[in-house]
């Protein structure tokens, strides 16, 4: 039977470990503290702790399996051989195993049970449920984590309410709403000016638009085009979207004075309506829905004073022209030149526009008038002809 190998008697603490002959390693640090420093340490830490003394472990031989033949021991406090196993490969430690002691090895379970009590602390801090648990002492009070989740804005302006927009996260605005509905939070601007509920109806998220709506979001609060939820949704096609911010116009009538009537009326810095945005986007079940809500189909956008009507004419939209007619839009609306949309429509391709117009009495120009084309210029001022028939902003 082989012989059990000896090993070196350990450095003291305040001589450096020295590798012994062959052996290539990597040291903690710990061995290199002089003992006036290891001692501070362990009075910052606390005072380490005590173990009971081991009792004696007999020692057992077993039948090494690696080629060297070296015998492989039981015993803990025993002397330890170096891995022969495998290719020869390096080793590299700490060496923490190695030059802890007892005492060290009770300090060190110490900083342990520090960090898992601090974990145990970020642990009980959940945003969707604010409330301590029965039985459960949270490590932090819920006005702590709330502070400092609605103090948060990231560089761009967003607090922490647009983020949970922007991810789509729906448990997270959940809990943000709980604690903010009917509070200015909700109308907030980032430095584009929007608000959550803008970005929510970007994004065609009609839901969150919905939650939002109930918490008590504005719904005329502007950004910096001058667009409100509403515009956006026409703007960007969202049907749904712009379903849930009229719907709280049920039960109330135009020129009442709350949001919802509001934002029909409300113009972006272009001087359109949302029921303009719509039109000159040609969507016919947008356009519909507006005119259901009450939108004015009279009101003059404030470049030309042209009626919608008149900017259905120019997008050239025979389905749209129809609708506002048949909605009761005014078909000799007069533009602040006094052009009609009959007066528009002469000098475009689509002939069924010209023949719905003319259905419902639209005024014919005077040719032989003072205001005649002869004393205007050959081709009148079009803003959608210019710009090739997109509207962008």
């Amino acid at each position: 039977m082989a012989e059990l190998q000896q090993r070196a008697p350990p450095a003291g603490l305040g001589e450096a470990k020295r590798p012994e002959a062959g052996e290539d390693w990597c040291d903690s640090g710990l061995g290199s503290l002089s003992e006036g420093q290891l001692s501070q340490i362990q009075d910052g830490l606390g005072a380490p702790q005590e173990k009971p003394p081991h009792p004696p472990a007999a020692v057992t031989v077993t039948s090494d399996p690696c080629p060297g033949g070296r015998p492989v021991t039981s015993d803990p406090s025993g002397p330890k051989t170096p891995d022969c196993c495998g290719s020869g490969s390096e080793r590299l430690d700490s060496a923490l195993g190695d030059s802890l002691g007892e005492d060290e090895a009770g300090w060190g379970a110490a900083v342990g049970q520090a960090v898992g009590a601090l974990a145990q602390g970020v642990e009980a801090v959940r945003l969707g449920d604010p409330a301590p648990r029965a039985g459960e002492t949270p490590a932090v009070a819920p006005e702590a984590w709330l502070r400092h989740v609605l103090g948060f804005v990231t560089e761009d302006g967003d607090t922490a309410l647009h983020l949970a927009v922007i991810h789509e996260h729906e448990a997270f605005l959940d809990s943000i709403l709980q604690y903010t509905a009917g509070t200015e939070y909700l109308d907030l601007q980032n430095d584009l000016g929007q608000t959550a509920l803008h970005i929510a109806v970007i994004l065609g998220a009609s839901n969150f638009v919905r939650k939002l709506m109930g918490a008590g979001a504005g719904l005329c609060v502007q950004e910096k085009a001058g667009h409100t939820a509403l515009h956006l949704a026409c703007r960007e096609g969202w049907r749904d979207c712009a379903q849930q911010l009229l719907a709280s116009l049920s039960g109330h009538r135009p020129g009442e004075g709350n949001d919802a009537c509001a934002q029909l009326d409300c113009t972006n810095y272009d001087g359109y309506t949302p029921l303009h945005v719509a039109v000159l986007r040609k969507d016919l079940e947008v356009v519909k829905l507006l005119v259901g809500a009450g939108a004015d189909l009279n009101k003059a956008e404030l470049s030309c004073g042209r009626s919608p009507l008149h900017l259905a004419v120019e997008s050239q939209d025979p389905e749209v022209v129809e609708c506002l007619l048949r909605a009761g839009a005014d078909p000799r609306a007069r533009m602040y030149v006094g052009y009609t949309p009959i007066y528009s429509a002469v000098y475009r391709p689509s002939q069924k526009i010209l023949q719905l117009l003319r259905e419902f009495d639209s005024e014919e120009p005077d040719w032989d008038s003072e205001e005649s084309l002869a004393d205007s210029s050959d081709e009148e001022y079009d803003d959608i002809v210019i710009n090739s028939g997109h509207y962008k902003n």
